[in-house]
């Protein structure tokens, strides 16, 4: 099984198809390396960073990541499974047929990442950054963004019974676009809704 080493700088390292069950590591950084079908399992990451790597059908279930960066990477049919992030960075990342099944995602900012058509149905989102992110088909009946900025997100196709936007940021949201039955919406964003009718108000 291969170690991984605390404070180590890892530059177009070719990790497909490893071993790194049970990983625990801090502080280190990944650059452009690859983790194909790699076994990540029960792994506890902390204060790590991964720019370009590439996670493709890598085996994460029930990971713990904690204030870690993941910027740019590719997640494609990797397993998520029961995994947890803690306020990590995950700008520009693409989860494309990832199994997000039971993930816990406390705040953190995922950005301008492609997370088209998952179910995220029942989960809490407050004070994740989701801004520009793609969100197009997915299922978020019932979640909940307190706080939360989905500033110019995609939710087109999205299906939005029983989720609470309130307090949540929605700049660059077309609302009237947008399923709303059931959708728990703040006064302001009534207003907003209101506005993208084309209603003057008169507040």
């Amino acid at each position: 099984m291969v170690k991984l080493i605390d404070n180590e700088m890892y530059t177009d390292y070719n990790f497909e198809s490893k071993a790194l069950n049970f990983t625990d590591i801090k502080k280190s950084k990944f650059d452009k390396c690859i983790f194909k079908s790699t076994k990540m399992e029960d792994s506890i990451i902390e204060n790590c960073q991964f720019i370009d790597c590439d996670f493709t059908a890598t085996r994460l279930n029930a990971s713990v990541f904690t204030e870690s960066a993941f910027l740019n990477c590719k997640f494609t049919f990797a397993d998520l499974f029961n995994s947890k992030f803690k306020e990590c960075k995950m700008i520009g990342s693409t989860f494309e047929e990832a199994n997000f099944l039971a993930v816990e995602i406390e705040k953190g900012n995922w950005s301008y990442t492609n997370l088209k058509f998952h179910n995220f149905k029942g989960l809490d989102f407050s004070e994740v950054n989701f801004s520009r992110a793609d969100l197009m088909g997915c299922n978020l009946e019932n979640t909940v963004f307190n706080n939360a900025d989905l500033s110019y997100v995609n939710l087109s196709q999205a299906k939005l019974r029983g989720c609470d936007f309130r307090n949540a940021k929605l700049e660059g949201v077309n609302l009237s676009e947008l399923n709303l039955k059931d959708v728990y919406l703040d006064v302001t964003q009534c207003i907003l809704l209101a506005q993208s009718f084309g209603a003057k108000v008169d507040i």
